[in-house]
């Protein structure tokens, strides 16, 4: 990430909506829906004592003559201001838990295959167990996890929910029945809703706009990569010496080694870090009328009541709606390949199960090329901030744009090189549309997630929690009936049918071209986080202090 004077202003959206609500003792309701008390005119006028002023001044802050505590222009305590290293090793844990957890998600339908027999079960009661129940798990996650961190904090839910994650896949190694299995699934699919929906307010806490472009990306990809390497791995080991159980075996060792990793991470919620840096300074300096600036905690009962709904009011918003539909059917056409694939390859082309499952790799050949988009945003944010003026989450769409038509041409394509159609066609012809569809599928992930992210800035988890809820339901009932979809419909007419439906989504990006702002103006909560972002200060920090 770039470094220097060209950075941006890293005030918190709760600190402007606070300054908005202005010194007098009125609540002010906050855009999380929660009450933000200002009262700093009713507190009186205290002494404060010159070491205390130099501790926080020391720390990047300021204090009131009533004691209120708030970041200084460049704070170095505030995540945006962070070290390069530091906010490096915290997002690129984040983004390697999302890979991991999502490559442990897609090894279900080849586990199950492999389980089904020694189980005695069904093949759809398989990829139910193993399958939908993890996704189940993590649509019920994806909308508790992301209230809690952002009213909470997300570093010890990150500890938290990566050690149980390990517990559950270990439990299955050992005690491989259906029950332990159901279970554990449905309770690491759950768990796995933090990486996969709360790490977008996590890097949104370190990185700004310009930032956000490459840390998305890459967040998004490895998950994609995930997908991709899950059936070929999970195939290979199943087929091995080791047996189905060692999948999960080695999931529990990697997720356990990542708990330990995650011990070192810090708190990345401004609200959080502002409060403990206040306590900690408190209790240094003995002096204990400090308050930190913005919303207190909210008990058990407040969280309950307001936070913990958010995720659900927010699918209420149009923006959140259409962006959640296009984004959630798209991912969930690799779960539903996940199941399809095998059957064309090996039933239809002839191939080996372990060779056929090696045709997803070429679903991970897309992703390199998804960084030529990145290049242009860049560009982009370069020269919008030259011109002085605030990005908008508008002015980074233009790889939604590409990936529509990319990806309803490669699903015409592959639909059009696949037996029954075509009977004499090297299975490479097929193949190599593939790669097409992997670029699609990061590219409408990583670009709507990241509108969302910058249509909701502080509460970008909650945001993206209702897309990612949709996503984990069909990408649960996907694998559960693709094989008897394709083999109803079959190859060539399913295929032709999801074909179709990406058609329509290319119409829909015409139309979010021309009328996506006014989309996100008509969203009450997001044109009321843009109102904030407007009134964000001009100045731009120092070349010493200023950090990406």
């Amino acid at each position: 990430m770039a470094q220097g004077s060209s950075s941006w202003t890293t005030t918190t959206m709760e600190q402007q909506w606070t300054s908005r609500c202005g010194s007098t003792a009125t609540l002010c309701e906050s855009p999380g829906g929660s009450s933000t008390s200002s009262t700093t005119s009713l507190k009186q006028h205290i002494d404060i004592p010159r070491r205390v002023s130099d501790a926080l001044d020391a720390r990047g802050f300021n204090v009131s003559s009533e004691g209120l505590v708030t970041w200084q222009v460049g704070s170095r305590s505030h995540p945006r201001n962070w070290s390069l290293l530091r906010k490096s090793y915290d997002a690129g844990l984040i983004c390697f838990l999302e890979f991991w957890m999502t490559l442990v998600s897609n090894t279900g339908s080849a586990t199950s295959e492999a389980a089904r027999n020694e189980l005695g079960i069904s093949r759809e009661m398989g990829v139910f167990c193993f399958v939908t129940v993890y996704m189940l798990g993590q649509a019920f996650g994806g909308l508790v996890l992301p209230p809690m961190a952002e009213s909470f904090g997300g570093r010890t839910i990150y500890v938290v929910t990566t050690l149980l994650f390990g517990i559950c896949c270990l439990v299955i190694a050992l005690v491989p029945t259906l029950p332990a299995i159901a279970a554990c699934r449905a309770l690491s699919g759950a768990l796995s809703a933090m990486p996969a929906v709360v790490a977008a307010g996590s890097l949104e806490n370190m990185f700004d706009a310009r930032g956000r472009i490459y840390l998305i990306h890459l967040w998004i990809s490895g998950a994609v990569l995930g997908l991709a390497l899950a059936p070929p791995i999970a195939t290979y080991i199943s087929a091995s010496s080791l047996r189905w159980p060692a999948v999960y075996a080695i999931a529990a060792i990697v997720t356990f080694a990542c708990t330990l990793l995650c011990l070192l991470m810090e708190e990345s919620r401004p609200s959080q870090v502002l409060h403990q840096q206040v306590r900690k300074v408190s209790r240094q300096v003995g002096f204990d009328q400090l308050s930190a600036d913005g919303a207190t905690l909210p008990t058990v009962g407040e969280f309950v009541r307001t936070s913990l709904w958010q995720p659900i009011r927010l699918f209420t918003e149009p923006i959140v709606g259409a962006v959640s539909i296009m984004a959630a059917t798209v991912y969930g056409i690799i779960y539903l390949f996940s199941e399809a694939l095998p059957t064309i390859y090996v039933n239809d082309f002839g191939l080996g199960a372990q060779p056929a499952s090696l045709v997803f790799l070429a679903i991970a050949l897309g992703i390199p090329l998804t960084f030529l988009p990145r290049i242009y945003d860049i560009r982009i944010a370069d020269r919008i901030h030259k011109l002085g003026r605030q990005m908008e989450p508008e002015d980074k769409l233009m790889g939604f744009y590409i990936a529509a038509p990319v990806l309803a041409v490669s699903l015409w394509w592959f639909a059009s090189t696949v037996p029954p159609l075509i009977q004499t066609i090297s299975p490479w012809a097929s193949i190599t549309s593939l790669a097409l569809i992997g670029f699609g599928v990061v590219e409408f992930d990583n670009v709507l997630s990241g509108y969302l992210t910058d249509s909701y800035t502080s509460y970008a988890a909650s945001a993206n929690a209702p897309m990612a809820f949709l996503r984990a339901i069909l990408s649960g009932i996907f694998p559960l009936i693709g094989r008897r979809l394709f083999s109803r419909m079959g190859n060539n007419n399913a295929l032709f049918m999801l074909a179709g439906l990406a058609t329509c989504f290319c119409g829909v990006a015409v139309w979010f071209a021309f009328y996506g702002k006014q989309l996100r103006q008509r969203s009450p909560f997001a044109s009321e986080s843009s109102e904030i972002l407007e009134h964000r200060s001009e100045t731009y920090l120092d070349e010493k202090s200023g950090k990406v």
